[in-house]
């Protein structure tokens, strides 16, 4: 994500937090976010997407603590001339959610006059829960802290190209050990695709007939057949099969012979899915 994003992200942030709270703003930073999965005691989340749908995300205002949502609620309610607030009840939530979409509202404003229009939807606000962002290949994510006299305040934005095309492709994974079909599973239904498995590579040669897959995840040792022959009798049905191979180890003469399938890439265990996910989306590609 473009830092002039960011930075008007931040500055509205500072702008909005002093006006609806009164209280100073020692600093603000930015910085990129590698942890795509965190627990908040307390969250307001608010997706978004721009106008051409190429691109979306999640704003994330989130707590580690209940008291500290209080606090803020009540510095909140008390410039609006309101009850202070006791405990996190729907007056709190009200008032964070408020908070919350005045932020958005006033960075998306800021963006659509630079050329990135956005649309969003109200704020959600989520107890005690894991937010997870799915493990798309683009997944950028950035905090921006405010630092406040008595402690801090993190906002979260995420941003990833949607790639729309891609969404819906059909993908069989095709490995004999049940964890791995199933992390690996796992991982691209959270990227969108449709997924099918196989235990062996005579299993994934009836089941390709029936799911016509885009992409195919091949592990290469395999009891009953393994992934070099199952390639081969699968493209012998369809020349235009697509496959990835996994495997532990990367003999000369499994390259050769993967090269001379014109396997679209030689992946080798163990796999890493934040690595994984864009070599999935060049070969569907």
């Amino acid at each position: 994500m473009q830092l002039k994003y960011l930075t008007v992200l931040a500055e509205s942030c500072r702008k909005v937090f002093k006006e609806m709270t009164t209280t100073s703003v020692m600093d603000v930073k930015i910085k990129k976010d590698e942890r795509l999965k965190e627990i908040y005691a307390i969250a307001q989340v608010v997706p978004y997407e721009d106008l051409d749908k190429k691109v979306g995300g999640n704003f994330l205002m989130g707590f580690s603590d209940e008291p500290m949502a209080i606090l803020v609620a009540s510095a909140i309610a008390e410039n609006l001339g309101l009850p202070p607030i006791k405990s996190f009840d729907e007056t709190a939530k009200d008032i964070l959610g408020e908070f919350m979409n005045t932020i958005v509202g006033h960075t998306i404003t800021a963006w659509d006059k630079m050329g990135f229009r956005v649309r969003f939807q109200p704020p959600t606000s989520v107890r005690y829960a894991n937010i997870r962002e799915k493990a798309y290949a683009s997944d950028e994510a950035y905090m921006i802290i405010l630092s406040l006299s008595i402690d801090h305040i993190v906002f979260k934005v995420t941003f990833r190209n949607a790639d729309k095309q891609l969404a819906g492709r059909r993908i069989m994974v095709v490995d004999d050990s049940m964890v791995i079909r199933g992390i690996i599973s796992k991982a691209l239904q959270e990227a969108g695709f449709t997924v099918e498995q196989a235990e062996d590579g005579l299993v994934a040669t009836e089941k390709y007939k029936k799911f016509k897959p885009h992409l195919t995840i091949m592990d290469l040792n395999m009891p009953n057949l393994g992934g070099l022959d199952a390639i081969i009798q699968i493209r012998e049905a369809d020349p235009q099969a697509r496959f990835i191979m996994l495997t532990t180890s990367a003999r000369k003469d499994e390259v050769v012979t993967a090269k001379t399938l014109n396997v679209a890439n030689y992946v080798i265990k163990p796999v890493q899915m934040k690595d994984f996910l864009p070599i999935v989306r060049k070969a569907l590609e």
